[in-house]
């Protein structure tokens, strides 16, 4: 085999290479982005649906302090409404802030009530998972 050809055959291997490691790369980021969609909206619809444990499964600070939350203390709680108004996604597709807002009533007063919940979310890559580092909303 010639040496041109050695080379020609090198260099579309490389090419080949290169194009297959910045496809999976854009793979993995679709697949971040996508898991991160899903979870902000679960999220949502667990606190609509009053499966605050739930809620709270999903916060896990990156300091790994400890989550402590009386469920007891929302039996009365309602949300009426969640709706995401703003997300800022980091650089590295690790870390997010998200803006919601959140519309609710507690049962005692009947008042339905909004507040803008402003929420940090962290990607734990081993687990290919995204939390909250955040607390409960203070309803």
């Amino acid at each position: 085999m010639n040496i041109k050809l050695l080379l020609i055959l090198i260099s579309l291997s490389l090419c080949v290479s290169v194009v297959s490691i910045s496809g999976c790369a854009s793979k993995k980021k679709n697949q971040t982005l996508s898991t991160f969609d899903e979870t902000t909206r679960l999220y949502g619809r667990l606190l609509r649906w009053r499966e605050y444990e739930g809620a709270v499964n999903m916060i896990r600070h990156q300091d790994e302090s400890t989550v402590e939350i009386d469920i007891e203390a929302y039996n009365d709680l309602r949300v009426t409404d969640y709706e995401i108004k703003k997300v800022v996604m980091g650089e590295e597709l690790k870390t997010a802030v998200v803006e919601a807002d959140i519309s609710y009533y507690f049962e005692t007063t009947n008042v339905v009530k909004k507040i803008r919940d402003t929420q940090n979310w962290w990607y734990l890559e081993e687990a290919e998972k995204w939390f909250l580092d955040d607390d409960f909303p203070a309803f």
